[in-house]
């Protein structure tokens, strides 16, 4: 007798997206203009300013097709290239709801203590301070406007290649900060860093960060010095100008439970390994989910 047996076969996976690797996509770039004296400074004011005066003097422009690496798979160094990734407490951080970011004293009983573990334990670091952080939602509509959707009035991805400070701003960042310790610190070895993290579970591929190698940095010819101004407060930054020795980077697929970490200053070689970075589209390759971060903004010392 022959027995026939049926083999039921499991449902098929839903297809899959391909990881995401080396892509090509549009960097922008502070304008060189050779009819702007050398010696204006640029500025961009971030409130309505009375007409006819300018908003800024200076433009941003795309630089298409530029090559955008892995950094999973590259290799970049944080004692080279003051750029890393470090990942949070599975278990912990798997229960953090994006809105819970939305509540100042859980960020800072939560999240930021997890942040320190993760610098003590991925930069060596004895002592962090942190002075600053921000939500970004993204509008549908970015980077167009539209009135009255949701996340119009929040803080938005921002896209120009730039630096958050130039070094005069931070030592201005000591006084606020520290006051009559500035000196005492100014003795200590420390760094400023950003911690970057996307908030939505699952891969971030809606206007993920790039970063910008600093050795490829021509920092005498590429850097433009802004003045970010609002109404009580001016803030001095670096634009930066596109060069094609330029070598960027990005973590494809970024999870909601790894950080990146990038140095903007270190007390020992000042802003050589300060890294130039803005968000980028992907495309017709992004999720189209409008992407919520987290960017926190710190003193760490050695």
């Amino acid at each position: 007798m022959t027995t026939t047996t049926t083999m039921t076969l499991p449902p098929e996976a839903p297809p899959q997206d391909p990881p995401l690797d080396t892509v090509l996509a549009s960097i922008r770039y502070a304008e060189r203009s050779p009819t702007t004296s050398p010696t204006e400074k640029g500025y961009i004011l971030h409130y309505a300013a009375p007409p006819p005066f300018p908003q800024n003097n200076f433009t941003i422009v795309p630089h298409a097709n530029q090559k955008i690496r892995n950094l999973r798979t590259s290799p970049i160094t944080y004692s080279t290239h003051g750029l890393k990734i470090a990942s949070l407490d599975t278990e912990m951080s798997g229960s953090w709801a994006p809105e819970k970011f939305d509540d100042d004293d859980w960020i800072e009983s939560v999240y930021l203590r997890e942040l320190q573990r993760v610098l003590k334990d991925s930069l060596g670091v004895k002592e962090v301070t942190v002075f600053d952080w921000m939500l970004r939602k993204r509008a549908q509509s970015f980077p167009e406007r539209n009135r009255g959707e949701e996340n119009e009035g929040e803080n938005q991805p921002s896209l120009s290649a730039h630096i958050d400070y130039t070094t005069a701003e931070l030592d201005g960042r000591l006084d606020q900060y520290f006051g009559d310790e500035k000196e005492s610190i100014k003795n200590r070895k420390y760094q400023v860093i950003n911690i970057w993290k996307p908030l939505l579970p699952g891969p971030c591929r809606d206007f993920p960060m790039a970063y910008l190698d600093p050795t490829s940095v021509d920092q005498s010819k590429d850097f433009f010095t802004v003045d970010e101004v609002f109404p009580t407060v001016a803030n001095e930054v670096f634009q930066i100008h596109h060069n094609p020795a330029h070598k960027w980077y990005w973590v494809p697929d970024q999870l909601d439970s790894e950080v990146v970490i990038f140095q903007a200053y270190d007390s020992e070689d000042g802003q050589v390994r300060a890294v130039p970075h803005c968000s980028f589209d992907l495309g017709s390759r992004g999720s189209g989910v409008p992407r919520w971060s987290v960017e926190v903004r710190a003193f760490v010392f050695y």
